[in-house]
């Protein structure tokens, strides 16, 4: 997948699914989410999981940080690319180059927790220069966005604490492209779309 389907993806449901178990990932391969967002789990039920996914017409986003069984490093990348995932999020710069050079979309998670990990934070990502950047907890998105843009290039996700289709709507009108979100509701279109 490049960057350009991935956006595409984003534009046609602005919500990913973010999964943290296989009942997850069974919802979400049912859902209207087109973007998958693997928060936990192992790499052994990945390889089924892409297949389903991808004919589904879904993007499969793993978080090499936090799934076991995969190496945090050039090999274990390698691995999730032959597998055909379609991008790697982390919060590790050198893993946001590795998975450039593999031909994986970067997304590097920017946690704010206080303006000095704004500050660092934002030299670190401007440094990996990653194709996208998640702010957690995205329920702050908005509040931020004017600074973050002037100071990244984006785009931006939200992730964490989107439990609402008007918290989903605020991070939209802010200049977000997606809402990583938990909440099974968000994953399924409603009738007031």
């Amino acid at each position: 997948m490049f960057k350009q389907e991935f956006l595409h993806l984003a534009r046609e449901y602005p919500v990913a699914a973010a999964m943290k178990s296989t009942e997850d990932m069974q919802v979400a391969l049912s859902s209207d989410a087109l973007l998958l967002f693997l928060l936990k789990g192992d790499a052994l039920q990945l390889a089924p999981f892409i297949i389903q996914a991808h004919k589904r017409g879904k993007g499969v986003v793993v978080h090499i940080d936090l799934v076991s069984g995969i190496g945090k490093d050039r090999a274990g990348i390698q691995y999730l690319g032959q597998m055909g995932v379609d991008a790697i999020i982390t919060s590790r710069s050198q893993l946001v180059s590795a998975a450039r050079a593999e031909g994986l979309i970067t997304i590097q998670r920017l946690l704010l927790v206080d303006d000095s990990a704004l500050d660092t934070g934002v030299r670190t990502i401007a440094r990996a220069a990653p194709d996208i950047v998640e702010i957690l907890p995205g329920i702050i998105f908005p509040d931020v966005a004017s600074t973050l843009q002037k100071l990244l290039p984006g785009p931006f996700i939200a992730g964490g604490f989107i439990r609402s289709d008007a918290e989903v709507a605020r991070v939209q009108a802010a200049g977000g492209i997606l809402s990583s979100s938990s909440t099974y509701a968000l994953w399924h279109r409603t009738s007031k779309e």
